[in-house]
């Protein structure tokens, strides 16, 4: 891993989201890149519903909410220089005005990883449900993504969540190449059954002995058939783990796993970093 990419709603600072960061690039000796992006298509439209209350067109509004986004977005940019400079050196900040969905993609494309907030939003509803930009950031991505709660801990226990698709081994395959450094202890395996009737993983000899090459520690937990996102959500809200890996959205097909419904779930309760990558 040669570079790491932190990206950040300009107007709303995570400190989960740069320490986690930092820990990851500092593991790996990467080079670590702040990506501060602020979003014009929903700062246009909240200041037309503004201006429409007005009698006349009066600019100073508009001049107004920019100089307030400018200093906010620098403040933060401040923040993500100070914990750089007292913890790892090795940075850059990009400000990006635009699009975040196509600025963040670009970027991507030359990176190993994103780190992430889970309240990424760039509006102000607190309903992480909803959010947008990260499900787009989910299926454009050109590189990993991990979605990180404010108070995340460091990667020790890990949860590989399988369905016997091809998106949710290619996640677990580049997690383990990312993260080639950890002595990976144990390994619980989640999956959520097909039917009542069958209980069994798919390709349970071939996968299980593909991860027996990293540990022989691995816990396999059959989730019972129903919603996979709801399923997911509930057990990993009451197990103790500190990074769930799975699939997201393919470029033509969905992972069953990750389903609108199972991202909506997770994001929804987010309380442990999730390692997301797609084919």
């Amino acid at each position: 891993m040669k570079k790491v990419i932190v990206a950040f709603d300009g107007l709303h600072f995570s400190k989960g989201a740069v320490n986690y960061a930092i820990q990851v690039a500092k593991d790996n000796g990467a080079f670590l890149t702040g990506v501060f992006l602020h979003d014009l298509y929903y700062k246009a439209g909240a200041t037309t519903a503004l201006l429409e209350e007005q009698p006349f067109y009066d600019a100073s509004t508009l001049v107004k909410l920019a100089h307030e986004d400018e200093e906010q977005i620098a403040k933060s940019i401040q923040q993500f220089e100070w914990y750089c400079h007292e913890f790892y050196p090795h940075f850059e900040v990009i400000k990006d005005m635009g699009i975040p969905d196509y600025d963040l993609t670009r970027e991507s494309r030359f990176a190993d990883i994103i780190v992430v907030g889970g309240e990424v939003s760039f509006t102000d509803d607190d309903d992480k449900a909803n959010n947008r930009f990260v499900r787009e950031l989910l299926k454009d991505a050109e590189c990993p993504v991990i979605i990180v709660p404010e108070d995340a801990d460091p990667i020790h226990h890990i949860t590989l969540t399988y369905d016997g698709s091809a998106s949710s081994v290619f996640a677990i395959k580049q997690f383990l190449y990312l993260f080639p450094q950890k002595r990976y202890k144990s390994f619980t395996v989640l999956s959520v059954a097909e039917s009542d009737e069958d209980q069994r993983i798919p390709n349970e000899t071939a996968f299980l002995s593909f991860l027996q090459q990293y540990t022989n520690d691995i816990k396999v937990e059959m989730l019972p058939h129903g919603n996979a996102g709801e399923r997911l959500a509930a057990y990993i809200g009451h197990h103790r783990t500190s990074i769930v890996v799975m699939g997201a959205y393919g470029r033509n097909v969905l992972s069953r796993l990750w389903h609108r419904s199972t991202s909506d779930e997770l994001l929804k309760s987010l309380k442990v970093p999730v390692f997301i990558t797609h084919i």
